[in-house]
């Protein structure tokens, strides 16, 4: 039992910790949520537009098996992709927890070892998955035509190596991004990715088509400039650690010595996070061998409907980022109160932001798919899945704030056991009994998705609501 001045002691030292994070208060928490939420929504926009680019560039050669060879690639990468957002979860709530506390040393210590970590895994991310690409490929695509299987595989693998080549610089960027974020830093990971973008976007032109002496590489150019791109984009956010222009600066040794209990810890938090990634990659995986056994041009014409989603989940993704950090920070702070009303306040934001974004694909699904410049087949049935993504919206916009907010805690089990459920009560059951079953097609894909998203979402709730993440202890 706590004596009286102990418990003085405490709220004290919640009350100074409380005063050293900015936003931390009722009466400016709306203002802090969108100064976190507007950078993150933009750099997320911006990091989604390196691969757009590719996209919307190859879809302009009107050319199927590259467009869905950049399909295709995207859930290959997104393999490894999840292992570093996770990485990134984990060192998130630490950071956030420790300079919520006012412990800016121990924020430095785990941002330093996360980083390391994040650089030792990605070069083991090159030597595993640069080999076994085009297996995955030929696995993955289940066209019944063997010529277009083949040119798809081919393609696909060629971008996938290219992307690899520059793993152990692009990779720890999330990781770095994520401990900027922490410290309430969403400004500059969107800087970078504003930088990183403009150069893709220029290189990819130039080297897809072709200027001046430079020959037409087509989807061999769009991978080079994503590569090169993202390489800047990992050596610029290291540069921003170790010149200390983020809250928090790193000395090059903070990251070469090796403590393991940082390191445990960091590891403790993302493991769930990995197990989460690997549940939803396989379930990914298995959702996209259903859609290419609905032939190339669907694969495609889902590869456009999946960009333009991508894009619809910004406002939800930079809410999110905002609820992770703020309940990070609060309970650091030790007032799990104002966290709580962060993340309401959040979700009503999300919900608002996201419902609109569905309307707008119901009014324009199909003039927004038409940019993408595919073939009128291809157009035809992105436009439609888009139209029927708006169903997603609300679920979407829910389902990610809560799942930030218990990451952001350290609760990184609940979300692990939401994807679990999800992947095979939902996504994979739905779709496969609409699309094949009842032979919807890319039409029972998309409702079959929203299904997922529904589910999810209640599931997500309830953990939340129980308030378990309060007790926390990292």
């Amino acid at each position: 039992m706590h004596s009286i001045s102990e418990k003085r002691v405490n709220v004290a030292n919640s009350s100074i910790a409380l005063s050293s994070v900015k936003g931390l208060k009722p009466e400016s928490l709306n203002k802090t949520i969108f100064d976190l939420a507007l950078p993150a929504v933009l750099e997320n926009i911006l990091m989604t537009a390196v691969f757009l680019a590719d996209t919307l560039l190859i879809g302009q050669l009107h050319d199927a098996a590259a467009l869905a060879a950049i399909g295709l690639s995207n859930t290959y990468l997104w393999i490894a992709n999840g292992l570093f957002m996770a990485l990134g979860v984990g060192a998130l709530a630490l950071v956030a927890r420790a300079y919520g506390a006012g412990d800016y040393a121990k924020a430095k210590q785990v941002a330093a070892q996360a980083i390391a970590l994040s650089a030792v895994l990605s070069v083991l991310v090159m030597v595993v998955m640069i080999p076994l690409a085009e297996p995955f490929m030929r696995l993955l695509m289940q066209d019944p035509d063997p010529i277009a299987r083949a040119e798809v595989v081919r393609q696909a693998t060629v971008y996938i190596h290219l992307i690899l080549c520059t793993a152990v610089l692009s990779y720890p960027l999330q990781v770095m991004s994520g401990a900027m974020r922490a410290t309430g830093d969403t400004r500059t990971p969107m800087y970078i990715t504003l930088i990183m973008n403009v150069i893709n976007i220029f290189l990819a032109a130039a080297l897809i088509f072709g200027i001046g002496p430079i020959p037409a590489l087509k989807i061999e150019g769009a991978g080079a400039a994503t590569a090169l791109a993202r390489a800047l984009g990992g050596i610029l956010a290291l540069v921003v650690f170790l010149k200390g222009m983020t809250h928090l600066k790193i000395n090059l040794r903070d990251m070469v010595t090796w403590r393991w209990p940082e390191v445990s810890r960091i590891w403790k938090l993302a493991f769930p996070n990995v197990v989460e990634t690997i549940i939803q990659r396989v379930g990914f995986i298995t959702f996209m061998g259903i859609v290419s056994s609905l032939g190339t041009a669907t694969v495609a014409a889902n590869q456009i409907a999946n960009t333009v989603e991508s894009l619809s989940f910004m406002p939800a993704f930079g809410l999110s980022v905002a609820a992770t950090t703020l309940v990070g920070q609060s309970l650091g702070a030790r007032n799990a109160t104002i966290g709580e009303l962060a993340v309401k306040r959040t979700a009503i934001f999300s919900l608002i932001a996201m419902s609109l974004t569905g309307l707008l694909f119901v009014l324009f699904g199909q003039q927004i798919a038409s940019v993408f410049g595919a073939t009128g087949d291809v157009l035809l049935l992105a436009g439609m899945a888009v139209q029927i993504s708006a169903l997603e919206q609300p679920s979407i916009a829910l389902q990610m704030v809560y799942g930030g907010a218990l990451r952001g805690a350290g609760d990184t089990r609940s979300p692990m056991m939401v994807s679990l459920i999800g992947v095979i009560f939902f996504r994979i059951a739905a779709v496969y009994l609409l699309a094949v079953v009842f032979k919807l097609g890319l039409a029972g894909v998309w409702l079959g998705t929203a299904i997922d998203w529904a589910g999810r979402t209640a599931v997500m709730y309830v953990m939340f609501r129980r308030g378990r993440w309060k007790q926390l202890k990292i």
